[in-house]
């Protein structure tokens, strides 16, 4: 979806993407960078899962405005989700998030993960 673009910054058609809410599971030290990226890019990071006290201090410095919740809730208030936990994690997230049914159909969904391949979300779409 395109909207008309605001400013002098606008694409040489006059169109820019829409914003997206973006759902980061979890806070760290990639999942902050790219939240911090998409905010900069004028999506908004709306939601974070961020367990350990290290996460939350990097989610409150970094990222002041997004509420930090459990992942169930994250999952469910994003329009594009980021999963980036460490690689042995993956398939048990992904599998936790489908037994919950708290990704919508329309949610995109990526990883973070070198040592997973996409097929790996086929239980979230």
């Amino acid at each position: 979806m395109m909207q008309p673009a605001a400013g002098g910054s606008a694409p040489h058609d006059g169109l820019r993407p829409a914003r997206l809410t973006i759902g980061v599971i979890s806070a760290g030290r990639v999942g902050t960078a790219m939240g911090v990226a998409l905010e900069r890019a004028e999506h908004v990071v709306v939601a974070c899962n961020a367990v350990s006290s290290a996460s939350r201090e990097r989610t409150q410095r970094w990222l002041p405005d997004t509420a930090i919740l459990p992942v169930d809730e994250v999952a469910a208030r994003a329009e594009l989700l980021l999963l980036a936990v460490p690689d042995a994690e993956l398939p048990a997230l992904v599998a936790g998030l489908a037994a919950t049914g708290a990704v919508r159909p329309s949610t995109i969904v990526v990883h973070t993960s070198g040592a997973n391949g996409i097929g790996l979300l086929a239980p979230l779409a």
